[in-house]
């Protein structure tokens, strides 16, 4: 083989060679920050409606796109009646759409929708649209603290704590 066709050919395998390289740094990158994408989440829900409720939830969120988490929750309390405090619960689906997804801020507005079934030992489940907007607050690296407003079977206003890795929300 003459000098200048090996020269061709390291020429030619060279882009090759570094690509296989940034591939390989890139995947080493992804494993050590990998977080899991079943996200925790915890919130505790008053729900202003003709008879009140006070719901505490418990569910997980994963990212759909780089700004857009979809969570599904489970929540047990209680709804005031005219004759009392009756158990209730509810399972609900919502998506949020993040302003500040990688905590460039201390505080970030998010956007949410979907919807909920709500139960009662003594009345029918029914089910509710929902839509909210909150706020993220500052991390403490690990878990978001936020709070939320909406309405979804009547007003509803809520605190939540979510697991996020250290550079998301």
């Amino acid at each position: 083989m003459t000098g200048a066709r090996f020269c061709r050919k390291v020429l030619l395998c060279a882009p090759l060679a570094l690509l296989a390289i940034n591939c390989a740094a890139a995947q080493r990158e992804i494993a050590a920050t990998h977080v899991s994408r079943f996200r925790p989440t915890v919130r505790a829900d008053v729900i202003f409606d003709r008879d009140p409720a006070a719901h505490f939830a418990f569910g997980f969120s994963v990212p759909a796109a780089f700004n857009v988490r979809i969570g599904l929750d489970a929540g047990a309390g209680a709804v005031q009646r005219a004759s009392g405090s009756v158990a209730s619960g509810r399972l609900e689906l919502l998506a949020r759409v993040l302003t500040d997804p990688y905590r460039r801020a201390r505080w970030a507005l998010n956007a949410g929708g979907g919807i909920g079934q709500r139960f009662e030992r003594s009345a029918a489940a029914r089910t509710v649209a929902i839509v909210t907007v909150g706020v993220d607050g500052p991390s403490d690296g690990f878990w978001v603290p936020g709070v939320e407003l909406g309405l979804g079977g009547g007003i509803r206003l809520g605190a939540t704590l979510r697991r996020a890795p250290r550079t998301q929300r």
